[in-house]
């Protein structure tokens, strides 16, 4: 009986000291439901002074300012991203994975350096910003979550034309 009793005592202190702080920490890595999150998102390089841009929170709320010709004034639009985008958004808004891509590198060339344009992303997860370059960290253009930012620019360049 003080056989069972000390190896449960010995069992919860090596579950509380040893496995119930990593289930935490990976449980602050994944966004949750409830997390707030803030991406702003700016254009550069041969677009000069007409650049588009675009914020989007975590209610899925966005803001998007654009020039819809050469020559005019920037238009501001904003709403609600379709709810399918939200959700695309949020699943790939994976911390394990953005962090890594905001690592800074120094490119040899980037599109903005021969009048192309580039992407700075500015995420922000729970008050703990990241900032993802085109132009500038160690971005996998293949990831979920530049392809994922990447759809929210076709959806804005459509509802551009759109209008």
């Amino acid at each position: 009986m003080i056989t069972l009793v000390v190896g449960i005592g010995c069992g919860v202190y090596l579950f509380l000291t040893g496995f119930a702080p990593l289930a935490n920490e990976m449980a602050d890595i994944e966004i949750s439901p409830t997390s707030r999150f803030e991406i702003v998102s700016e254009v550069f390089g041969g677009c000069r002074n007409a650049c588009p841009s675009f914020q989007v929170i975590s209610n899925g709320t966005y803001r998007y300012l654009y020039t819809p010709r050469a020559g005019a004034e920037q238009v501001i639009r904003q709403g609600t991203l379709p709810i399918p985008i939200q959700n695309k958004l949020k699943a790939a808004l994976d911390v394990r994975e953005i962090a890594p891509q905001a690592v800074e590198v120094t490119p040899l060339l980037c599109n903005s350096f021969n009048d192309g344009i580039d992407i700075d992303y500015f995420i922000t997860i729970d008050d703990v910003e990241y900032m993802l370059s085109s132009c500038g960290t160690d971005v996998d253009p293949s990831s979920e979550i530049w392809t994922t930012l990447d759809g929210i620019w076709e959806y804005f360049e459509n509802l551009g034309n759109n209008s």
